[in-house]
């Protein structure tokens, strides 16, 4: 959104190198969150994948990502999830 600012990290906060981005964040961040929960998705089965994102096979459908954030979102974190698979496996000592 606001590309051209400059980051800052909050005293307190360790500064990690983002897969996504490859700028350095706040382990306090919004931004570390989302990336933790797409380093937790790429590490799911793709059965059970597709369960925690749509819900398919389980009676609990309406717990999904896809009921409770949206289809919107789904497409999101499926391009997120390739992308960090795509650049954790390009450059494996960004992951702890």
């Amino acid at each position: 959104m606001f590309s051209n600012r400059t980051r800052l990290i909050p005293a307190g906060s360790a500064p990690v190198r983002s897969v996504l981005t490859g700028e350095l964040i706040s382990n306090m961040s919004e931004e570390f969150r989302h990336e933790r929960e797409v380093e937790f998705l790429c590490s799911l089965s793709p059965d059970g994948l597709e369960d925690i994102l749509t819900g398919f096979g389980r009676r609990a459908s309406h717990r999904s990502i896809t009921a409770i954030r949206g289809p919107a979102e789904v497409r999101f974190l499926r391009s997120q999830i390739s992308l960090f698979r795509l650049r954790s496996d390009a450059v494996p000592a960004l992951i702890r």
